[in-house]
């Protein structure tokens, strides 16, 4: 008779881990909890830290975006991390943000494409389409580059029949708070 008690608790606990099992906010959040001890491996940062930049980008517990890079070491010189998430649609968005004693702040973000200097319409600096993969099999990608400058580059679809895709290519740097355009 001891073990009448133990069905419906085995019963209970195989039902409920179904229940969250199913349940996307928490299917998403236990992926994130996954996806922050991985990145927190590869970078050295700890999983805090990596939960607490992903927060700061804009990516909560229960969004259906991943990420797709953290790069902690190439803009350490001046306490610095890129960030790269994924969103829905598989357009993404770039954040750096700076380490302070009292935590992490964004100083820069991307998430659309700058406007080519021969467009009318004002400043390169105004943005022109959001940055999702234009052309088959490679999407938009950002990068450190020399140790200071961040390098957006962004395949373009000219044509169909083209052997090759073409890349934009747009290069920031550091003017003492944030990070600006270069022209070319």
């Amino acid at each position: 008779m001891r073990f009448a008690g133990i069905l419906p608790l085995a019963t209970w606990m195989v039902i409920s881990a179904g229940r969250a099992q199913t349940d996307p906010a928490t299917l998403q959040k236990s992926r994130h909890e996954h996806e922050d001890q991985q990145w927190a491996r590869k970078t050295g940062l700890t999983p805090g830290e990596v939960r607490s930049i992903r927060l700061l980008a804009g990516m909560t517990d229960d969004s259906s975006g991943w990420i797709a890079a953290l790069d902690a070491v190439s803009l350490r010189a001046r306490a610095q991390v890129l960030f790269t998430e994924i969103g829905n649609g598989h357009c993404f968005r770039a954040h750096v943000l700076v380490r302070r004693p009292e935590g992490f702040s964004e100083v820069w973000s991307l998430d659309r494409e700058p406007r080519p200097p021969w467009t009318s319409g004002g400043s390169r600096s105004r943005s022109a389409s959001n940055l999702c993969p234009q052309a088959p099999g490679k999407g938009p990608a950002v990068h450190v580059e020399g140790g200071d400058r961040i390098v957006l580059e962004v395949p373009v679809l000219a044509d169909p029949f083209l052997q090759t895709v073409p890349v934009s290519r747009y290069v920031f740097v550091w003017n003492g708070k944030t990070y600006e355009l270069q022209d070319e």
